[in-house]
């Protein structure tokens, strides 16, 4: 007998209900009947027919739509990213080694394909948690990637309880420190990735104007103002861009939001042969006053 990948997703949360917080009153939560989170307080949440759980209490309308969603994953499973994912999967892998059960979780995890293949590449028994504010990235990981823990929820308001983390992701997405401060356990490592001004440059002169004014905060700074032992590496390289894959790429990325059609078109008529990926991972440890 096939079990439903609702149900799947349902026993990795009815196992791991100890993690959970709510999100209304903070009191502990449980599940009942494979079918509802539920509080000390009585508060509950559904499962959705897909296997996540909608963890924040307002609604959230967020420029992440589902085709977004969908030229992402396209991009993504082309290897787009793979260096990456290698090398935070290393660092990863080396701070969890030894250990009978970890958690890790992709804070603003998309649709999931980053915390799958990272997930797929870790020792033992490792949990995957991913939450993001867009219900339909949300919605795409718990039907496409089943076995972890998906849910719809903000960070500045976590439904976890301290201390619970071993690893937490921020790949592409804000940060919320004093929230990961309080998920990670005391060893918990803080994995962050950043683009750097190289990211998609081809791209980039196609959208913004030179001499357009560029972000000069340096990311690292606020890091070590949360983190320990702070460790940074930067990547860069080509990725060959097949043709088929220029147009889910202008999807996925926020540099075309508000872009006019005719610049859209520009991009799209472009023979773009190769596309720079520029990053800065950033590592630290919980800062343990």
């Amino acid at each position: 007998m096939t079990i439903s990948k609702k149900v799947i997703n349902a026993q990795v949360m009815e196992s791991n209900s100890h993690v959970f917080r709510c999100p209304i009153c903070s009191s502990g939560m449980v599940m009942v009947d494979k079918s509802q989170l539920v509080c000390l307080d009585n508060h509950s949440f559904d499962l959705s027919k897909n296997g996540y759980i909608n963890l924040a209490p307002q609604a959230h309308v967020t420029k992440y739509d589902k085709t977004l969603f969908e030229a992402r994953k396209t991009v993504m499973s082309s290897g787009f990213f793979n260096p990456v994912l290698e090398y935070i999967t290393a660092i990863a892998s080396e701070h969890l080694e030894g250990r009978e059960q970890a958690f890790i979780l992709d804070a603003g995890c998309g649709e999931g394909t980053h915390l799958s293949a990272i997930l797929s590449q870790l020792p033992g028994d490792t949990i995957g948690a991913g939450i993001d504010l867009a219900k339909e990235g949300i919605t795409a990981a718990s039907k496409e990637y089943p076995g972890s823990i998906w849910s719809v929820a903000d960070l500045a308001n976590c439904p976890f309880q301290a201390n619970q983390f071993d690893v937490i992701l921020n790949i592409l997405s804000p940060a919320n420190y004093a929230e990961f401060t309080r998920l990670l356990k005391s060893d918990g490592l803080f994995i962050k990735a950043v683009p750097e001004s190289g990211y998609l440059k081809e791209l980039r002169a196609i959208f913004y104007e030179e001499g357009e004014r560029k972000d000069d905060s340096d990311p690292v700074v606020r890091f070590k103002e949360h983190f320990d032992s702070v460790t940074t590496k930067r990547l860069t390289y080509l990725f060959p861009l097949a043709p088929a894959l220029l147009a889910p790429l202008i999807r996925m990325t926020p540099l075309t939001w508000g872009a006019s059609n005719e610049k859209i078109e520009e991009a799209l008529g472009t023979a773009i042969e190769n596309i720079t990926i520029d990053f800065t991972i950033i590592m630290g440890v919980k800062r343990v006053d």
